[in-house]
């Protein structure tokens, strides 16, 4: 039984420690590190690539927080609010967001990044402006986070889940099991012009997330059996 407590103290304070010393493992996740608007400031380690169809100038940009700018510096003359802080990410959401607006155009903004073995805390923030939003083309979004996929939303019919004018966050527990790289990637598809858009925020993925309900049953599972062998050879040495 001392091996069974053992083990659950190790494994609360492996999940606490990476919870206390939190790194964004996601570079450049709230789009400060260009400290600048515009197509360009979208910087690596982010890969921006773009299919076009009819619309071939506007790819997706940085835009400034409560911002009256129009394009590529803000979001067509609508001040975008700040987005709230994510819960579990270490970065501020700072001066800055991301913005996918071309019209009949599929739009990817990814990043690789290298996970071992553990659990991970993941999520991202997103927001539709109602410029967009009353356009009359419609835009679909998919927000993968370090492999795992947090939300699909078609705009135009998604007000349950993400209403316009307003931040939604979406965050998960990923349970890496096997070390590699993990992609997070952001998919933006629009239809004919004008197209509705999406902004994004607050792209997180830090080490020592909460396992899900079903992670700790098969971990107490373990930790079951490990007695259950332990009592086994404490009354086969008796027994001898």
């Amino acid at each position: 039984m001392k091996i069974i407590a053992l083990a659950a103290v190790a494994a609360g304070l492996a999940v606490a420690g990476g919870a206390s010393a939190a790194t964004n493992l996601i570079t450049n996740g709230s789009f400060e590190a260009a400290g600048t608007t515009g197509t360009a400031a979208i910087t690596t380690p982010w890969t921006y690539t773009e299919v076009d169809g009819t619309d071939t100038s506007h790819p997706a940009t940085v835009i400034a927080y409560n911002s009256t700018a129009g394009y590529p510096d803000g979001a067509f003359g609508e001040p975008i609010p700040t987005a709230p802080q994510a819960v579990g990410d270490p970065d501020a959401p700072g001066k800055f967001a991301a913005y996918f607006v071309a019209d009949d155009a599929t739009e990817t903004l990814s990043q690789s990044i290298f996970l071992n073995p553990g659990f991970y805390s993941i999520g991202f923030s997103a927001y539709v402006p109602q410029n967009g939003f009353n356009n009359s083309g419609d835009a679909t979004f998919t927000g993968t986070v370090a492999g795992k996929t947090l939300v699909t939303f078609d705009v135009h019919n998604s007000t349950t889940v993400i209403p316009p004018q307003t931040w939604e966050t979406w965050t998960g527990t990923l349970h890496v099991t096997t070390a590699g790289n993990y992609d997070t990637d952001f998919i933006y598809h629009s239809g004919t012009a004008p197209a509705a858009d999406v902004v994004i925020d607050n792209v997180f993925v830090v080490a020592g997330g909460v396992p899900e309900p079903a992670s700790w049953a098969l971990m107490i599972m373990g930790f079951g059996a490990a007695g259950a062998m332990l009592r086994r050879r404490q009354s086969l040495a008796s027994a001898a």
